[in-house]
């Protein structure tokens, strides 16, 4: 069995890894999703006029790749393409909730993201689009003042 010291230096790298079927490969760096993380963790562990931000900040799985099994199946479950990656379902000043598309720095919104930020803003919704972690801690912080 191969270690990851072995593993770094078969395949030259120090980025993460992992071993499927016996193989060890690299995993393509996932920007947005780290500043996501980082964001999660903060709010689990941020408590805002005695409410834990963590225990309201909720995502919605709409990334990644499926085999066409579970598309379909993410499909007939609801699944829409475009819906924000995040809600933070606490109602505040007359809005009923703060959707956030997170992007890297560098990240372009697709036209269904845009559609559905003008959707929810339109339905009575806050929605954001959020470029890095401190952008999205700063909306939430922004929308609970």
């Amino acid at each position: 069995m191969l270690n990851s010291i072995d593993a770094i230096g078969i395949i030259g790298t120090v980025a993460k890894l992992e071993v499927r079927n016996g193989k060890v490969r690299k995993i393509n760096h996932q920007a947005e999703m780290e500043e996501q993380a980082t964001l999660i963790e903060w709010a689990d562990k941020t408590v805002i006029d005695g409410i834990c931000i963590g225990d309201y900040l909720i995502h919605i799985p709409n990334e990644g790749k499926r085999g066409p099994k579970a598309a379909r199946d993410a499909k007939r479950l609801g699944l829409r393409k475009g819906v924000p990656d995040l809600f933070l379902a606490l109602p505040r000043g007359g809005y009923a909730g703060l959707w956030i598309e997170m992007k890297t720095n560098k990240g372009i919104l697709m036209e269904a993201q845009a559609e559905w930020i003008s959707r929810l803003t339109i339905a009575g919704y806050i929605a954001k689009v959020c470029y890095g972690f401190k952008h999205a801690q700063a909306q939430i912080q922004y929308y609970l003042s």
